[in-house]
């Protein structure tokens, strides 16, 4: 039986896919040379593998044969029989747009067009994120996933959800290709790396296929699944702010046949933070199956638990004292304006679910994907709002909120596509029926608390909520959506137009369980896409692009404007990009040219102010550049770039004309990975990195006592150590590492701090 080694070098990589040492792997499955072949096939410039040394060993034995034979004795032209040859082992599986990645340099992805598409041949902005870089930069959310991707703008160190924008505007998280509920950020449904094989940035307006949705984009991760040939793995991570960390992804048969796959993915974290009284606790688990009982038909069974428990969970510190002058002085980075002994922040969250597909014909098939999932949240906090009393620089208004909501939510996407010719026309069409179910039970107690010195914190205050709660919110609400959506992606010679548009129905009821009042509200909108690539036979691919997107808006105008609820958020994207793959090579580059344009934006109603009307508009264009690179065997590169001018263009306030909030002008990345083998059981490794991310305009519609102010740029240095010996991995990461002092978001009245210097090494074991 042929050994198989459990990881490879790629790209100056170590992947985690394993490989045999065979003759049948002298190659990697090669793809048709016809121009009007699908546009599932392997991108044209993949490269081809250079063959093991074993290969070639076994080649030269299999040459070298009749010549041995004939030294033997046996006269030439008889015949030569050779002894049978029996190779076993599962080869590295070619990559798809759901499947794991060698290395840092995805080649394909379907977050973009719902259909297994090469990244050259997507008009659209795509980073991929894979599960070689999740481990290497030793990432732990997806705040943390965006920091080397072009237009992403992560903008706290919050531990409650993910807060980022994308090209200037808010953006959504989804789960294989289905949307994570997420009724506010602080009670959303979060992701853990680990358990992913891939996380995707698709920058830019979504609805055409995924419905409702924000005008950034969309992130979609895609969970770890079992397949033939996965290699097992245990990790021990230890570290910064007393962080102890277990890691396991497991898996394998159940029982002789290839048929039933089972994978096993788990991580057990505690750890505290750089902030007073704030921890980092987690536990998750992801167990899933894989039941293939043809070759056509394919099921898989997935589950997950998490459970977060953080303490305290921001800072909310004055911006007088963190970015303004204030004249006691800086207040110190780990300072927390809640108390140690109240605040609590326990989530649970469970998720269920499928991914079925079948191949009905060779040019058809079907999918369906159903998750369910649930989430408890035990939340107690204390923040701060500004400064108070006034004419003071030293002591905050506090507030004090209980929080138990509960939110379920069930999502069910139906596919079907076709690949088909009609004379010189290759079409891939993909006909697509979802459904989004929602429901939130919130229940949520408020009432002022005691000030704090933030300079001298006096900690101890318990409040007694929910009794004496001066605010109270008891809601239930369902929300709806239902979208039919058709996509025709099709191909001319080296032509690509592609062609997508939807319809969505969707419904918001309210209940309020304490007035008994209830509402409701209805929208239905059409979404589209119109994009044009021209895949050259060199390896470049321009396009152009133009998307539309609706948000529904919950509200209604003033009684005296005939209180109607409001108008769906809408907006519209132009992009211009161009993609380059250099022949034989997995590198990527590209660039992007947009502008993004918000309408029907709620701003305040100048007669009637304690109403909004939707006359605002908002808009942004800019520039995008990233590169992912192999430079040569053992050096790999990311780069990214990001210049755009964001605007309130429409408003009734004094923003008009300003910045949007909390969006910087300007970011760059760049990380890079070494490896060398030094025999041929030790490989070192190195990896260095550095962000840059320009100001911000915290407050962008000033008040007496709320001056615009912006928070500073900043520039952060990552790096990475690696040895590999035999079956053995030791990482040590580093972010940070000259500990400066930043702010990872600003607002009117608040400012947080960013992490200070971070280490951490893993250890790991595979087989």
């Amino acid at each position: 039986m042929t050994q198989c080694a459990p990881w490879m070098q790629h790209d100056g990589l170590v992947s985690r896919t394993p490989y045999c040492d065979s003759f049948s792997l002298l190659l990697r499955p090669g793809r048709s040379s016809n121009r009007n072949s699908s546009m599932a096939d392997t991108p044209r410039h993949d490269p081809l593998v250079a063959p093991p040394r074993g290969g070639w060993l076994l080649l030269a034995g299999l040459l070298a044969a009749p010549q041995a034979a004939t030294a033997q004795g046996a006269a030439p032209g008889d015949p030569i029989t050779l002894p049978t040859l029996s190779i076993e082992g599962h080869a590295a599986p070619a990559e798809t747009a759901r499947g794991p990645v060698q290395g840092y340099v995805a080649q394909r992805s379907a977050s973009g067009t719902k259909t297994d598409t090469p990244l050259i041949e997507t008009p659209q902005s795509v980073s991929v994120i894979t599960s070689d870089q999740i481990e290497a930069l030793n990432i732990g959310s997806i705040n943390e996933a965006l920091r080397y991707s072009p237009g992403a703008f992560v903008s706290g160190t919050d531990y409650r959800g993910e807060y980022f924008t994308v090209r200037g505007f808010p953006a959504d998280v989804y789960l294989d290709g289905m949307r994570v509920p997420a009724p506010v950020t602080a009670q959303s449904f979060r992701i853990e790396p680990w358990g992913m094989e891939r996380i995707e940035l698709l920058r830019g307006t979504s609805s055409a296929l995924y419905g409702q949705a924000n005008l950034g984009g969309i992130v979609n991760a895609v969970s770890k699944t079992p397949y033939l040939g996965q290699v097992n793995q245990v990790a021990l991570q230890g570290g910064s702010f007393g962080r102890i960390q277990g890691m396991w992804d497991v898996g394998g048969r159940v029982g002789s046949g290839d048929g039933l796959l089972w994978r096993m993915v788990g991580l057990v974290r505690n750890a505290d933070t750089e902030f007073d009284a704030t921890k980092d606790d987690r536990i998750y688990i992801a167990p899933s199956l894989r039941w293939q009982p043809t070759k056509d038909t394919s099921v898989v069974l997935q589950a997950s638990y998490l459970h977060d428990n953080n303490g305290v969970t921001g800072q909310w510190l004055p911006p007088q004292g963190t970015a303004l002058y204030n004249p006691n002085g800086t207040i110190p980075r780990g300072r927390i304006t809640g108390e140690p002994g109240w605040d609590t922040y326990r989530k649970t969250q469970l998720g269920l679910g499928y991914q079925v597909e079948h191949r009905l014909t060779e040019a058809v098939t079907l999918r369906q994907n159903l998750r369910y999932t649930y989430v408890d949240l035990d939340y107690k906090s204390i923040y701060a709002s500004g400064l108070g009393p006034a004419n003071q620089w030293r002591t905050v208004n506090r507030v004090a909120s209980y929080q138990v909501p509960i939110a379920q939510s069930l999502t069910l996407d139906n596919q079907a596509e076709a690949r088909f010719a009609t004379g010189p026309l290759q079409h891939t069409a993909l006909l697509g029926l979802d459904y989004r179910w929602q429901r939130v039970a919130n229940r949520t107690w408020t009432a002022a608390a005691t000030r704090l010195d933030v300079y001298a914190p006096v900690y101890g205050y318990m409040p007694t909520l929910p009794l004496g709660a001066t605010s109270t919110t008891l809601n239930n609400q369902v929300q709806n959506q239902l979208g039919l959506y058709l996509q025709d992606q099709i191909r001319w010679d080296n032509w690509i137009l592609t062609l997508t548009g939807r319809q969505d129905w969707a419904s918001v009821d309210t209940q309020n369980k304490l007035s008994k009042a209830s509402s409701s509200q209805d929208d239905s909108a059409f979404t589209g896409r119109v994009a044009l690539l021209y895949a050259s036979p060199i390896g470049v691919s321009p396009y152009v692009s133009y998307a539309t997107s609706f948000l529904p808006t919950l509200g209604t105008m003033a009684p005296q404007r005939g209180g109607g609820t409001f108008k769906p958020t809408t907006g519209d994207q132009v992009e211009v990009g161009v993609k380059y793959q250099p022949p034989g090579t997995q590198s990527l580059f590209s660039a992007a040219l947009f502008e993004l344009t918000q309408q029907n934006v709620t701003t305040t109603d100048p007669f009637f102010t304690q109403y909004s009307i939707q006359t605002g508009e908002a808009r942004s264009r800019g520039l995008e550049l990233e590169a992912r690179v192999a430079v040569t065997d053992g050096l790999s590169v990311i780069g990214a770039f990001t210049a755009q001018d964001t605007e309130v263009t429409k408003s009734t306030t004094n923003n008009l004309g300003r910045r949007l909030g909390t969006v910087p002008n300007h970011m760059a990345s760049l990380w890079g990975d070494y490896s060398y083998k030094v025999t041929d059981e030790l490989t070192l490794g190195f990896g260095a990195g550095l962000r840059y991310v320009g100001n911000i305009m915290a407050n962008n519609a000033p008040t007496a006592t709320s001056p615009i102010f912006h928070a500073p740029s900043y520039t952060l240095f990552d790096a990475m150590l690696r040895a590999e010996y035999r079956q053995w991995r030791l990482t040590v990461t580093g972010t940070n590492l000259g500990d400066e002092h930043y702010f990872a978001a600003c607002y009117a009245t608040s400012c947080s701090y960013g992490v200070g210097r971070a280490v951490y090494a893993t250890l790991a074991y595979r087989w």
